[in-house]
């Protein structure tokens, strides 16, 4: 792997270290993350609710507004159509929440993965129908559905959007209206939010409407109680945390950590989380969503809702737990298909020298196809497509690389797809069969005219080399407010040359913990995946690491994630 470092401005550093009062390091960081001006640096390390952008922004939010008002005051029925991922599922339960004690028969919606698959589809809109809905909201999906939103037009439904995925060349929709901040014409100045953050940006604009006309006889909602479940999913659908979404994460892991939720509180049960534990991003994105995505990859989603909306102690503790299992048993699945499609590509000389995997089987299940995808891209550093193949279709995920745009991509391959959607790092197709060889070989020409070499060459972005005695004073103190870390503020990558192994052993899967000495300074550390290397106590050695502060018993100590090692 190779260490890339930042190019570094030191008189700026120190011109923003002395405005704010920090460290230079810390400012330097600052720097890295394009906060150049000391009022946005400000900002970043003190996220308030009060910085956030106003929902009335976004383009067709009075429509929409003005739309739910109507049914409530002619108490039609209502049904919320969501997603069987994290995201969704959080931005459904938000709508469903907010909602219920206006729609007291609110219906809500969840399509299975593999039957259904993304997005609304015509068969669960004549059943939702059939059950008396006349008002569909959809969550996380809703942007690219054209045709079923036409074909609930025909059986009297009318169909609001709220979405955050990419628009497609066709635009959006003819619906009642459509919240998408990636949409064109759409003022909020925020493009990055999560499914759920659009989802609350819509509740927090109905209650202002709501209040305004007089329809809270009490207290009105306490909007700042679903943050748990906004930051849930937003950390969840790996959105970056900058601007609105910082917020969110900010104000939410508080709001998390907190939480009396049933569903919550059994959820950090069945995580190992203890429930004074103050909850961190990664815990979210390594603990917590995978468990809650678990039932959407393997079997039906539709009990997250449950999980999450339930007052019932006992319903949850066993929903999480059913949760759980299915977590583990996805997890041994994904590492029987990894193991088998590394052996593949290591013995394919061909697979080996393309820019792209397009790989398919009728065996793997499609709900763990985006989780090995991103497995693979980490470990051969270039786009990953996986399909799952049944009754003539290929249906999959696909994960990309810094500088190739997936879903851009597939928008060139459009007249060849049944249907497309997503982001620039990751996006599901689905296709006849038979054009496989056709979506490969094109896929292949795109990625290869697109990108040059030097991006197939795994690099580590390396904020700064200091030593271990830097860390406590200049760094530690500051880490609560350069957190919460995540897509777009990452974890400081920080390099200490010649560390010494003072002690070492595995632990786990191939793991690796380490106790490590420089300049008469010993912390502990520990390596993911790093089992295989040839250490020894006494070895000398560069570090590449993150910082973490841990604790236990009423006290922090440091310790280091160690992301790579170079030997002396």
């Amino acid at each position: 792997m190779e260490w890339k470092f930042f190019s570094n401005n030191p008189d700026s550093s120190r011109e923003l270290a002395e405005v704010l009062g920090l460290p230079p390091l810390v400012a330097q960081l600052l720097l890295h993350r394009g906060l150049e001006q000391a009022e946005s640096a400000r900002t970043f390390l003190n996220p308030t609710l009060s910085g956030l952008s106003s929902p009335t922004l976004m383009k067709d939010m009075d429509r929409a507004v003005a739309r739910i008002i109507q049914a409530i005051r002619t108490q039609e029925k209502i049904a919320v159509y969501g997603d069987y991922d994290a995201d969704g599922l959080t931005a459904t339960a938000v709508l469903v929440t907010f909602l219920q004690p206006f729609f007291p028969e609110i219906l809500y919606y969840i399509p299975h993965r593999t039957r259904e698959g993304y997005g609304l589809n015509q068969g669960s809109l004549s059943r939702l129908r059939e059950q008396g809905a006349t008002l569909v909201i959809t969550v996380d999906c809703g942007s690219s559905n054209h045709e079923e939103i036409e074909w609930a037009k025909g059986l009297g439904i009318e169909v609001l959007v709220t979405d955050h995925h990419q628009v497609g060349r066709q635009g959006v929709p003819r619906a009642a209206a459509v919240i998408n901040p990636k949409q064109e014409g759409c003022r909020f100045p925020f493009k990055e939010l999560a499914g759920v953050g659009v989802a609350f940006n819509l509740v927090i604009a109905l209650r202002q409407a709501l209040e305004a006309e007089g329809f809270f006889q009490g207290p009105k909602p306490n909007l700042r109680s679903y943050l748990d479940l906004v930051v849930l999913g937003t950390v969840a659908d790996m959105v970056p945390l900058t601007g609105d979404n910082r917020i969110y994460a900010a104000d939410g892991l508080r709001v998390l950590s907190d939480s009396t939720r049933e569903g919550i509180l059994a959820l950090k049960a069945v995580s190992g989380i203890q429930p004074s534990a103050r909850i961190s991003a990664m815990d979210v994105a390594f603990r917590l969503a995978p468990r809650l995505n678990a039932l959407g990859r393997l079997t039906e989603a539709k009990e997250g809702i449950e999980l999450l909306i339930t007052g019932e102690r006992e319903r949850a503790r066993l929903l999480a737990e059913t949760m759980d299992q299915e977590n583990r048993r996805r997890q041994e699945i994904e590492q029987q298909l990894l193991k088998e499609i590394e052996e593949t590509i290591r013995t394919d000389p061909g697979l080996y020298q393309r820019k792209c995997l397009v790989l398919s089987s009728e065996k793997w299940p499609r709900g763990i196809l985006g989780l090995i995808a991103s497995r693979l891209v980490e470990r051969w550093f270039r786009p990953v497509f996986l399909f799952a193949l049944e009754d003539g279709l290929a249906q999959g995920s696909g994960r990309s690389i810094g500088g190739f745009h997936l879903f851009k991509a597939l928008e060139e391959l459009a007249p060849r797809l049944l249907r497309f959607g997503g982001h620039a790092a990751a996006a599901g197709a689905a296709l006849k069969a038979e054009d496989l060889p056709f979506f490969e070989q094109a896929l292949e020409a795109l990625v290869e005219k697109t990108l040059p070499p030097e991006n197939f060459i795994p690099t580590l972005q390396v904020e700064a080399e200091v030593d271990f005695s830097l860390l406590g004073k200049s760094l530690v103190p500051y880490l609560p407010r350069l957190a919460p870390f995540g897509q777009g503020n990452p974890d400081p990558i920080l390099v200490t040359r010649q560390v010494r192994v003072k002690n070492l052993r595995p632990v786990g899967n191939g793991h690796l913990r380490l106790t490590l000495e420089n300049k008469g300074i010993t912390l502990d550390g520990f390596g993911f995946n790093l089992g295989e290397l040839p250490l020894a106590p006494g070895d000398v050695l560069d570090l590449a690491y993150s910082v973490e502060l841990d604790s236990r018993g009423g006290s922090s100590f440091l310790k280091l994630r160690i992301k790579d090692i170079q030997l002396l």
